[in-house]
């Protein structure tokens, strides 16, 4: 399954209120999964949480499983357009790296509760994770290979280096999302650093772009 983002507003009516209504499960979903868990909350629950009836949840999403697809799939096509952004308003594949982690971080604080149900229930949807990554993974493929070309990255392996620094990033982001007490500065700063030192054929002191930069 392709993940998506959410669908756009069209012109009738009954299609807005539609796409309202599901994404108003999408958000009251991500609340209470985030307080519950996820085995322990039930479609009651979530509709509840929505102020829908438990058939109007029904008519949206297949089961419990398939909102929690969704939450994936929507975060995961708003936090890329969020570093595809960043990338784009960077100059060269170094700064790129550093764009893209102080972006992902951003995103990461701001999305916390989102980013708990999604890590924290990795192992049980490999799948859907798998595919999240995926978005992820050729993007950082294609600045390996600039830099690479261009001389200011070591030469190694773009594809094996894009699931390195995917795995670092989900494994790192997993561990900050259950220790409220961890900055995400701490996160972007050890992410950049570890990257940054392991890619560049001259590694540079400390990453120069921090979170709270635009």
């Amino acid at each position: 399954m392709k993940l998506a983002s959410a669908p756009a507003p069209t012109g009738n009516r009954f299609e807005r209120r539609r796409q309202r209504t599901r994404s108003e499960l999408v958000t009251a979903a991500t609340r209470v999964l985030a307080r519950k868990g996820f085995h322990e909350t039930k479609v009651t629950d979530i509709a509840a949480a929505a102020d829908v009836g438990v058939g109007t949840f029904y008519l949206h999403f297949r089961d419990k499983e398939a909102l929690f697809h969704a939450v994936v799939a929507e975060t995961a096509a708003r936090l890329k357009a969020t570093v595809d952004a960043a990338r784009e308003r960077a100059d060269g594949p170094v700064d790129q790296v550093l764009a893209a982690n102080a972006a992902f971080c951003r995103f990461a604080e701001q999305n916390r509760e989102v980013f708990k149900i999604v890590f924290g229930h990795a192992a049980a949807y490999d799948d859907v994770i798998r595919r999240a990554q995926a978005l992820f993974a050729g993007d950082i493929e294609a600045t390996v290979r600039e830099g690479v070309a261009s001389g200011a990255f070591a030469a190694l392996p773009p594809a094996a280096v894009a699931q390195a620094v995917v795995g670092m990033a989900t494994q790192m982001l997993s561990w900050w999302a259950e220790h409220e007490a961890v900055s995400i500065q701490t996160v972007h700063d050890t992410l950049s650093t570890m990257a940054l030192r392991a890619l560049c054929a001259t590694p540079p002191t400390s990453p120069d772009k921090g979170v709270s930069d635009g």
